[in-house]
């Protein structure tokens, strides 16, 4: 997905979360992040946004002492924090080299893409938190979604931090999941040195994790329950990928 269209959605997610956040109210707890309550939600958000910022001027990893410093109510702070990100993305443009985590992506562009994303999954923990209907994601932005979560975080990010992840992977060694999320499908393959990935294959898949986009998305973010998608075949495979998830899935 274009990085326009990821900053639009960006602009629509954040705005969707702020109002969850306000209708939650400050002490509602957040089932998908039991620790924190839509306080801690709302600033957690407004942090993550300072930081990216930070990582774009500084083209280091920021520390303690290169924290922005904001006043104001939560909601203004995080308001703030928002409007400098998009003009920091606006000013630099996509293409620009940033600092980020994900080795092969040092561009301004990773970041628009992974903040877009990350407002959406905790819009939905706001949504929870407030009690409400988790809201519609557009189909095509959802399986943009699926895809940077399978190849960022499961297939690279298992291999650059197989250190931390070792046991987890050797736990699971050998599991083959296929996922099915309709115009698209992957087959995840769990090796002692990381997850590997292939597109448009599930013939060697031992279950096949199927569902819309936006289902597949909110489940690899455990956002949903493990039996919330249709499994074709080993259903225990199935609920092995989503524990698996859990390690990459905050």
């Amino acid at each position: 997905m274009e990085s326009t269209t990821l900053r639009s959605r960006l602009i629509d997610e954040a705005a969707r979360f702020k109002t969850a956040v306000v209708q939650a109210g400050p002490n509602a707890r957040v089932p998908t992040c039991p620790d924190w309550t839509a306080a801690d939600l709302l600033g957690h958000v407004t942090e993550v946004f300072d930081h990216k910022i930070q990582c774009m001027r500084l083209l280091r990893e920021p520390g303690e002492a290169d924290a922005l410093w904001r006043q104001g109510s939560p909601t203004e702070r995080f308001d703030a924090a928002l409007a400098e990100l998009l003009t920091e993305f606006d000013d630099r443009g996509p293409e620009s080299l940033a600092h980020t985590w994900y080795g092969p992506d040092q561009t301004v562009g990773f970041w628009i893409r992974r903040m877009a994303f990350e407002t959406l999954v905790h819009r939905v923990d706001a949504e929870l938190a407030a009690g409400e209907e988790v809201g519609p994601v557009e189909a095509a932005f959802a399986l943009d979604g699926v895809e940077e979560m399978l190849t960022v975080m499961l297939a690279w990010g298992s291999r650059a931090y197989r250190r931390q992840l070792g046991e987890t992977l050797t736990a699971r060694e050998g599991l083959t999941v296929g996922i099915d999320a309709g115009e698209r499908s992957w087959t995840l393959r769990v090796g002692a040195e990381g997850i590997g990935l292939s597109e448009g294959t599930l013939e060697e898949a031992e279950a096949v994790v199927a569902g819309t986009p936006g289902t597949i998305l909110m489940w690899l973010w455990r956002r949903l329950p493990a039996e919330a998608v249709a499994v074709r075949g080993d259903r225990s495979k199935a609920s092995a990928l989503y524990d698996l998830a859990g390690a990459f899935a905050q």
